[in-house]
């Protein structure tokens, strides 16, 4: 049987992966690339075209090849010749980036390496001793020798609160469906539920769309995603302590950090410097940490670490501080209890932070901020769920993702390591917690390459 991998989404993790092994692949192989509509090399991240919605890394830091660090900012100056280092340039603009590479590395494969584009969903992967055989979603099936799961983010999660209009076309659960926004009246009343950085792109993309009725958010803690710094170049960075490295506890590790950057900032560092310093050490972090103090973490910190490590573009900080200032835009901190449907609008309970009674709210459409959603308990996604259902896959405890080696092969239930099938996808966050942005993928996305080419191509 010829040597076939199968690619199982084309957002950045499965369009990294193609180009990879494309680039370097010599012997005879079939890549085949797997995504259930639209453009390649886009995904939900970079299929937008709107100006407002901009990368959320310097353009200096976004090449898709570790080796190559300014492969994306030569990209970007061909087209914006004034580009820098420092800039936050359009997502569209990234997505143009993906789709050319991945058209230069198609043309410029060996001659005895065949590329396939498929325009399918894959509904389930039987894996066998010698194969795996997906099944596709028009009943037709393929088979490969080794399959990479690269699917990307999904759909937000439903609040539990919010069930009661779950099932009402007021209630928007995923602001990313094309389209999905622009159908709203210009005046309508509307809660975003949730204040990170997808309600700001909602915001904004509300307010390009001409929406005059002012906006209401809320969240537990009211917490807005910090701003980067505008910066010309990469900012040296602190040295992280080697005790803080040794930390095993949130509490001493919190400690460790608070007193990081207290002299970081002595020495003339700011605050973020001593987030990107720490980003290569979290994963090593995380893996030290015992699942009570993983679920702490998650509990009580996780949202401040978030709105500091996911930081907005300086541009989007500045439009939504206006939009602040302006009362176009209010942040509530508060907890919803109760949704319900009438004919007239949306009915919620909230309890805003300091009252000792919950209003109602009433409000013409409520749309879900909340952000990707990586719980596999909480997805509707027919692949996944099948391979969970039959104990192929494993859920880690904490519901970020799936369970997965080193080497990136799944992990089955009875913790047995899969030869054929892998795992290139921001699920990773189960392993690593830091997999979710560009600078992590894309060496998880050259590493897998190498590893996969290793086993299909032996020397």
């Amino acid at each position: 049987m010829q040597q076939h991998i199968s690619i199982i989404g084309s957002g950045f993790c499965g369009t990294a992966l193609t180009i990879q092994l494309l680039r370097h692949a010599k012997g005879p192989l079939h890549v085949q690339l797997i995504n259930r509509s639209g453009r390649l090399a886009r995904g939900l991240a970079y299929g937008t075209r709107s100006s407002s919605h901009l990368l959320n890394v310097p353009a200096g830091r976004m090449s898709l090849f570790p080796d190559l660090p300014n492969d994306f900012l030569l990209y970007a100056q061909s087209r914006l010749p004034e580009a820098r280092t420092g800039d936050f340039l359009p997502r569209s603009l990234y997505g143009d980036y993906l789709e050319h590479r991945l058209a230069e590395a198609i043309a410029g494969k060996s001659p005895a390496v065949f590329f396939e584009h498929v325009e399918a969903q894959v509904i389930d992967s039987i894996v066998t001793h010698d194969k795996v055989i997906l099944e596709l979603q028009d009943g037709r099936s393929l088979e490969a020798t080794q399959a990479v799961i690269a699917t990307g983010n999904f759909a937000p999660a439903i609040p539990a609160p919010l069930a009661g209009i779950a099932a009402d076309s007021r209630f928007i659960r995923d602001p990313w469906l094309p389209g999905v926004l622009e159908r709203i009246n210009r005046n309508a009343r509307i809660l975003l539920v949730g204040t990170g950085l997808t309600m700001l792109d909602v915001a904004l993309s509300l307010q390009d769309h001409g929406h005059q009725h002012p906006l209401l958010a809320v969240s537990r803690r009211a917490l807005l995603p910090q701003p980067h710094r505008t910066n010309l170049e990469s900012p040296t960075l602190p040295l992280v302590p080697e005790s803080l490295l040794d930390r095993t506890t949130m509490r001493h590790l919190l400690s460790d950090i608070r007193a990081f950057v207290d002299a970081a900032q002595r020495d003339g560092y700011d605050w973020r410097d001593v987030v990107a310093a720490l980003r290569p050490a979290t994963p090593s972090l995380w893996q030290r940490l015992a699942c009570s103090e993983r679920r702490r973490f998650l509990r009580h910190l996780q949202p401040y670490w978030e709105v500091h490590r996911h930081r907005a573009a300086p541009n989007i900080a500045k439009r939504i501080e206006a939009m602040l200032l302006h009362n176009l835009l209010t942040v509530k901190a508060g907890r919803l209890s109760v949704a319900k449907v009438s004919d007239e609008a949306l009915l919620l309970n909230v309890k805003m932070r300091g009252k000792q009674q919950p209003c109602q709210l009433e409000v013409d459409y409520v749309i879900n901020c909340t952000g990707p959603c990586s719980d596999l308990s909480k997805l509707d996604e027919p692949l996944l769920n099948r391979l969970h259902a039959r104990g192929e896959v494993q859920r880690d405890a904490e519901g970020l993702g799936l369970e997965a080696t080193e080497d990136y092969r799944l992990l089955a239930q009875d913790q047995a390591a899969h030869k054929r099938l892998f795992l290139l996808s921001p699920m990773l966050r189960a392993r690593y917690w830091e997999a979710t942005a560009v600078p992590e993928l894309r060496q998880h996305a050259a590493r897998l390459a190498e590893l996969l080419l290793r086993q299909v191509q032996p020397s």
